[in-house]
């Protein structure tokens, strides 16, 4: 399996690099995974410890075994999804190392919105006027198997979350994976259960949607100015 994929283990599961830009204006490498890969929740306050909000050795990388420390910087256990970061390199300066060294190993996926809605015309059966009536958007998607292959499905989007089909391609150890569109390559959803997986940019705080995008954003700069 390529060690230059995105992907790196996550407890017993997986999750998958993104770059996004920080409050100092500079990018890091964080990894979204699926909320039941973590061994506990932090305490639901901004006061916690930090040996509240950081796990020992739940990453690495994939077919390795996970000796790297990370901190929960987001958690949404209804909609199954988390983003892991750096734990503090100030007190676990060695840890934190650690951390940049497997991130830095792998290359990050760009991440984009979710196939949108449709709409179809519904003819009301007295008086025959017709109203708008939404339907499910619909793509062309891919997972990566447990063997490192990528397998081709479909999605089927109801709002926030993702139906993926065939249903055979969603199995044990590959929660915490990205749903990336099949024309694009761009993580759009984390695998979880296969009727309803996250959608990234509806589940996550909108503050982290808007940093991901605006390194997106910074990155496609820099290549244009490269290619003039």
């Amino acid at each position: 399996m390529s060690s230059t994929i995105g992907i790196v283990r996550v407890g017993g599961g997986r999750g998958f690099l993104v770059a996004r830009r920080n409050h100092l204006g500079h990018d890091e490498r964080i990894i979204i995974t699926a909320a039941h890969c973590l061994p506990k929740l932090p305490s639901p306050h901004p006061a916690r410890y930090l040996e509240e909000e950081t796990y020992g050795r739940l990453l690495g990388p994939l077919g390795s075994k996970r000796t790297v420390w990370t901190a929960c910087m987001f958690v949404d256990p209804m909609a199954d999804i988390a983003v892991l970061g750096s734990p503090d390199n100030q007190d676990l300066s060695d840890e934190a190392e650690a951390y940049d060294q497997l991130v830095d190993s792998v290359t990050p996926f760009v991440v984009a919105d979710a196939p949108a809605h449709g709409t179809e015309l519904f003819t009301l059966p007295f008086g025959g006027h017709q109203v708008s009536h939404p339907t499910a958007g619909k793509g062309a998607a891919r997972v990566l198997s447990l063997k490192g292959r990528w397998l081709d499905g479909e999605v089927h989007r109801f709002n926030g979350w993702l139906s993926y089909e065939p249903k055979k391609h969603f199995v044990g150890g590959m929660s915490g994976s990205p749903i990336v569109d099949a024309t694009t390559g761009a993580a759009i959803g984390v695998v979880s259960v296969d009727r309803a997986s996250p959608v990234i940019v509806v589940s996550l705080s909108a503050q982290l949607v808007r940093s991901i995008l605006a390194a997106r954003s910074a990155d496609a700069e820099i290549r244009q100015e490269e290619t003039v």
